[in-house]
């Protein structure tokens, strides 16, 4: 896989692209210099696209009208997951020169709750039991009900949500995923030899795709959302998205801007659309804007008193 140099330098040439469509090798060059302070070459660059291509995916499109690059639509998603990909090296590599000096590390970088960090030493072991398709067994703790139950999974995938991270895996005996808490395992052990192959689990895996963070049986089918929200409110909408399908419609008379979604409209959607108070209107369907009226109705109620 790519150093952290070469991957730093990937992240500002597709930055470049975005910012600049149709830019040429040459003006690319000359950005990266007086933007980045990055000297490179025209070979540099063209091994920087076949990088791009082979390691990562994401094909740059040439237009020979306008002599010029562009990022592919039809790439946006891996674009989007290789960027965060480089922004977690880049924290990775920001906290390794930090701990040269932990007291500076500690006085300069506040975080916000130890708690997310519960469970990351995991992340190894289970990536080498993907990786080698072992299982693992570990004990996992239920908040709700209080008791702890050993387990046995062929780990599939692990997902990042709220800053927290789950295994994603199947139970032995079972025939669907389910979803593991790493704050909540303890005593993982690499077990066997797996006979089961994530592809078997592509459509049930791709159902997060459909879905706010990971609850995805909550509700039954995907469904267009449309909301108004404020102008300022959008921003916020616009540099950090709900969900991958978002899409800013059009304009509205009342200056606000309409907002659509396609997506299960589970509970953490929901819970979103809650945070942003007056600031969002729920315009459709029916049932979900009768929900949340019902939900900001109920908690006026409270205040009342």
């Amino acid at each position: 896989m790519a150093g952290y140099k070469l991957l730093k330098r990937l992240d500002v040439i597709l930055h470049l692209i975005e910012a600049y469509p149709y830019i040429s090798k040459s003006e690319l060059i000359d950005r990266l210099a007086d933007d980045y302070n990055i000297v490179t070459t025209k070979r540099t660059i063209e091994r920087d696209f076949r990088a791009l291509s082979l390691d990562f995916g994401i094909e740059l499109t040439y237009c020979t009208t306008r002599n010029g690059y562009r990022l592919s639509e039809e790439d946006e998603q891996r674009i989007q997951s290789f960027l965060r990909y480089v922004e977690l090296v880049h924290v990775g590599e920001l906290f390794k020169q930090g701990l040269n000096d932990f007291d500076v590390l500690r006085q300069t970088i506040a975080l916000e709750d130890s708690s997310k960090f519960k469970g990351i030493h995991l992340i190894k072991p289970l990536l080498l039991a993907v990786k080698q398709s072992q299982s693992v067994n570990f004990i996992y703790e239920n908040y709700s009900r209080e008791t702890h139950h050993n387990y046995k999974i062929t780990p599939l995938q692990i997902r990042e949500y709220l800053n927290r991270w789950y295994v994603i895996g199947v139970p032995e005996g079972e025939t669907h995923i389910r979803t593991f808490g790493l704050d909540r395992i303890s005593d993982l052990k690499l077990s066997e030899y797996s006979t089961i192959k994530i592809s078997e689990f592509e459509t049930q895996l791709d159902k997060f795709n459909n879905v706010v963070g990971l609850n995805y049986n909550a509700s039954e089918k995907q469904e267009f959302i449309r909301v108004a929200v404020t102008e300022k409110q959008y921003k916020y909408l616009r540099s950090l998205p709900l969900h991958q399908s978002q899409t800013l419609e059009k304009e509205l008379d009342d200056q606000r801007l309409e907002v659509s979604f396609y997506l299960k409209p589970n509970f953490e959607f929901k819970m979103h659309i809650l945070k942003m108070g007056s600031r969002i209107e729920v315009l459709s369907p029916d049932w979900l804007r009768e929900e949340i009226k019902t939900e900001l109705h109920n908690s006026f109620k409270q205040y009342k008193s």
